[in-house]
């Protein structure tokens, strides 16, 4: 019955994110007491050069690449056609590809950074990391904003907590109620693998914090 129950909430979820992508902005609002999009926001300094960002979502980092004067060139990737049509509507100077995250259709080492901000599972598939490695330029940087730190109502904070483990339910709560423990450890071993060594971290962003993996390859 439990398995039963995952597997109908992963659906659920993936229809939200394709189907009902309409829906994303409001949702993402509402589970970070509306502090989304400058959770988003809060990878900005990390990043420069050509920038890729993997999982576009409905644009709000593209929009704000589009006019940060440390990036040259801003491409948008995502597989759902929903999200690419919203980031289209936030931005209509995007450059967006539809693509899987495992196979992209870009060139070898034509990227300074990759950026992904709270990808779902995909994040750390082999094939996703040796993409990554394949388009980043020697010296470039990965990365990953795989959580966030709200500080809020502890009641609501731990609602959320409950919800991410239902969707992740091999995912157990790290500090202050925060879904990245497992992913991170998991994340952090994969990029190693990947040559992709990383380090983590908490960045103070508003409402609380977000946590960011930032990998280099040498």
């Amino acid at each position: 019955m439990a398995d039963y129950l995952i597997r109908l909430i992963r659906w659920c979820f993936d229809r939200f994110y394709r189907e009902f992508a309409w829906t994303y902005n409001t949702v993402a609002a509402a589970v970070s007491w509306g502090h989304w999009r400058s959770w988003v926001l809060a990878v900005l300094p990390f990043l420069h050069g050509d920038v890729l960002e993997l999982g576009c979502g409905t644009g709000h980092l593209q929009l704000a690449l589009a006019d940060y004067s440390a990036v040259t060139r801003v491409i948008g990737l995502d597989i759902s056609w929903p999200m690419l049509m919203l980031t289209r509507r936030n931005t209509a100077i995007a450059r967006l590809v539809r693509a899987d995250v495992r196979g992209i259709p870009l060139a070898d080492e034509s990227f300074d950074c990759v950026v992904a901000t709270f990808p779902s599972e995909y994040i750390a598939d082999s094939q996703t990391l040796a993409e990554v490695w394949r388009l980043l330029r020697p010296g470039g940087r990965f990365v990953v904003l795989l959580g966030a730190q709200l500080a809020g109502p502890d009641v609501y904070r731990r609602l959320i907590a409950l919800a991410y483990r239902l969707i992740l339910p091999s995912t157990p709560v790290a500090e202050a109620d925060v879904p990245v423990g497992a992913s991170a450890v998991r994340l952090l071993a994969a990029l190693e693998d990947a040559k992709l060594p990383a380090r983590d971290r908490w960045v103070s962003a508003p409402g609380g914090a977000v946590y960011l993996l930032e990998a280099l390859k040498h």
